[in-house]
Formats: structure tokens, sequence, C-alpha cells
């Protein structure tokens, strides 16, 4: 499937987490589609995209001041920041997220969508996936912080949107995915590529369909 040429309507689009694999992919497709980006990551010295409509920023999500400055004069902001170590408490995600909110309604930026793992997605009607007993206890303290997220961003005023992929790997973009609003997609693999999570994004940070929700992305079996 082709990807859509750019936009008529470029916005303003700030990537927080810019460095990691899902960031850098945001700000390329981004700026594909004719946006402008703020690149913000701890080391953006090490991000070597250059484009006319790119900015980079160091800072911090910990740091609300770094965040403010940021996040000021932005349309959309993306926020893809992640952790490599899973053992003992993790708050990274939560606690960023609480400066990203207070600075974007401090500055009346409405739109945000972030990643998270699929384990806050509805199981049944009663219980998350996070809370089965299949789910990789490995991942749970992961998990509890991306339910902090979720928590915080349903009491926030923001239009928001969580993407829960599964198993992100490096493959190519496909263009086949199967997305459900809440819940993980039935009849999908464990698995999607960053690329086509990243191509999902561009496209539903200017679509109000999955404002609100949750949503469940992954590969189809085949």
């Amino acid at each position: 499937m082709e990807s859509p040429g750019p936009t008529a309507n470029p916005k303003q689009v700030l990537v927080i987490g810019a460095t990691g694999r899902a960031g850098r992919r945001l700000v390329e497709y981004s700026l594909e589609k004719g946006h402008h980006v703020t690149a913000f990551a701890r080391n953006i010295d090490q991000f070597d995209l250059k484009h006319q409509n790119l900015r980079k920023v160091q800072g911090d999500v910990l740091y609300k001041g770094l965040i403010d400055a940021a996040v000021k004069g932005q349309d959309i902001v993306l926020s893809v920041i992640g952790i490599r170590q899973f053992r003992g408490p993790i708050t990274l995600m939560s606690e960023g997220m609480k400066n990203i909110i207070r600075s974007m309604e401090e500055h009346s930026v409405k739109r945000l969508l972030t990643i998270t793992g699929a384990g806050i997605l509805q199981e049944d009607e009663e219980m998350l996936i996070m809370d089965s007993l299949s789910f990789p206890p490995n991942l749970q303290n992961l998990s509890l912080d991306h339910k902090r997220v979720w928590k915080l961003l349903k009491a926030s005023t923001l239009d928001w949107t969580i993407v829960c992929p599964a198993f992100m790997h490096s493959g190519e973009k496909t263009g086949n995915i199967l997305v459900e609003k809440n819940a993980y997609p039935r009849k999908a693999q464990n698995d999607v590529s960053v690329e086509d999570v990243a191509e999902f994004i561009t496209e539903a940070m200017l679509d109000p369909t999955y404002v609100g929700s949750r949503v469940g992305i992954a590969h189809p079996i085949v």
C-alpha cells in the first residue's frame, strides 16, 4: 500500500523520544507528509537526520521547564519515550507524561499520541491483558507504568490516543495491519513492525477516529 503524499494541512509536530526506533521513524514520516517537526531527546546530538523543516532540541521529560519550551507553539505531540531495563519499579513514562500533560494544557495544545505495550488493552470486558495469567511476569512493572499513563490521560483535557502494539520488530513497512479500539485485534500475530506503527500514528494524528482510545495494532495471521 502506497503511503499518501504530503498533507494539505501541515502541522507543527513535537516528537518526544526522537532518537529511539519508533521516534526516528515518526520524525521521518512526519517530514515526508510535509509537517514541521521538533525532535526532542536527551541525546539529540546523536540524531543525524537533517531537513529544512526539522528542529532538534535536547531535553529530558523529567524536567518540566524543558518540556514547556518544546511544547509551546506545537499542534501535535507524539511521545515515544521508553526504557531498556525492566527490573524494579518503573516510573519514567508516567512521570514524564505528567509534565507533558501539564505543559500541553498550559499552552493549549490538545492532540497527543503515545505508545505503550498491549498489556493495558482489554482481555475481556472485565479484565486487562496485563491481569491475565498468561501475561509475562517480567513485563508487569512496565505495564503498571503504562497503566498509570493511561489513567493520567483519561483525567486530562487532551485529545489523546494510546497506540498499543505487542512486540515491535524492525521489519519493513507492509501497510498490512489489523487495528482495534481498546482491545488486541482478533486473528492477529503477536508482533508488528515499527515502520507500520509509525505510519499508523502519522495518519491517526490528524484523524479523530481514535481520540480517547487505546488502539491495539498488529500484523494479521497469514
